[in-house]
């Protein structure tokens, strides 16, 4: 009963829509634990060797009856309390279904890919230009072969608090993704994808936008390559190509994205961009999953090798935010369900405002869901 309590006032907090849940709803538990271990092997900037809990999320989630269902989650981690997915859904629509609340706008497919099933410890430098998740109304349908989502969204949960202060409206998007999978059989999955989100910043005398990148690890703070507040900011638009192919127990995958801040009368309009292509390897006679756009885990005693070579542009005009390229090599054993050993070795080379900094990053971690 507890844990039903949870998930209603979650609910309540984060979209303002109550939802007594009766017992027979079933409600279950959820969560997961992301316990990092890093060691760097440092060139010009001092990284951190350590430990950091990346995620410790807790939640629920079940049915109210046959045409509405739940989710709430929190993470508890070390970068502090905070919503993750809390929505409300409705599956009765013969063609689709209706989210409201908080969750994650339909942009990239490394992005849109649950922590749990990456095939890296981190997601692609390029994947920082996605707003991950933010408070909205999205529609959602599909096929066999085919898939569509779509989102109408303010800012995210806990940002706006420095906005009301000032007296700013609430900035507001739109954002769409599509796929399709051309083949799509007991052997071979070929993904193709496009994405897109157009926001408009918060409404007030310093409209702002800034892009920067972790050195794929989040165990140190620093950035590597970072474009400082562009100011006088309108419009922020993002665009994305994906693909992905499968045969056997090999798996490639590759996305662009772009980023662009259309800015006032009289200020240039500036974009950055970036990319990255991976393969993975499943040894033990499995391969990796694939569901609802996004590939995922292999079978329990699978073990699995990784390669992925990603890159971000950060320059542009006079913001000269850097660019930075890595190598990550990955090793992942799926010990039991939901239990994971990652390790990834990273080789970093950024370069910022002509200063070169290429550090070697050796990542561990433990993975456990429910």
């Amino acid at each position: 009963m507890n844990m039903i309590k949870f998930g209603t006032l979650a609910l309540t907090a984060a979209i303002g829509v109550s939802v007594a849940v009766p017992a027979m709803a079933d409600p279950k538990p959820r969560g997961r634990i992301h316990l990092d271990y890093a060691l760097h092997d440092e060139d010009n900037i001092d990284l951190a060797d350590g430990h950091r809990l990346r995620r410790a999320r807790l939640g629920v989630s079940g049915s109210v009856d046959d045409n509405w269902s739940y989710q709430s989650e929190i993470d508890f981690a070390e970068n502090g309390v905070g919503f993750r997915d809390v929505y409300l859904r409705y599956t009765g629509l013969e063609n689709g279904d209706l989210t409201i609340g908080h969750f994650k706008v339909p942009f990239g497919m490394d992005e849109l890919t649950s922590s749990n099933h990456l095939a890296f410890i981190e997601r692609s430098l390029p994947t920082s230009f996605a707003q991950s998740r933010r408070t909205g109304f999205g529609y959602r349908s599909g096929g066999d072969n085919w898939g569509f989502a779509s989102m109408l969204f303010g800012q995210g949960v806990g940002t706006n608090n420095d906005r009301v202060s000032d007296g700013a409206d609430e900035g507001f998007g739109i954002g769409a993704r599509i796929f399709g999978t051309p083949v799509n059989n007991d052997n071979s999955i070929l993904h193709l994808g496009a994405a897109f989100t157009s926001e408009d910043t918060a409404s007030s005398e310093d409209e702002t936008a800034r892009f920067r990148a972790r050195p794929e690890s989040r165990v140190t703070g620093i950035r590597l390559v970072d474009t400082g507040t562009i100011d006088e900011v309108d419009r922020i638009n993002r665009f994305g190509l994906e693909a992905g192919y499968q045969v056997g127990a090999l798996t490639l995958q590759g996305e662009y994205l772009s980023v662009s801040a259309d800015r006032k009368s009289g200020f240039s309009d500036v974009d950055f961009d970036g990319y990255y292509a991976q393969a993975s390897y499943v040894f033990g006679g499995s391969k990796r999953a694939y569901r609802g756009g996004a590939f995922r885990n292999p079978e329990v005693g699978s073990w699995e090798v990784a390669l992925r070579y990603s890159h971000i542009d950060l320059n542009d005009g006079d913001f000269q935010g850097g660019e930075q390229d890595n190598i990550t090599l990955g090793l992942n054993y799926y010990a039991a369900k939901n239990v994971r050993f990652m390790w990834n070795y990273i080789a970093v080379d950024a370069d910022m405002g002509g200063v070169s900094d290429k550090p070697n990053i050796f990542l561990f971690r433990t993975q456990v869901s429910f």
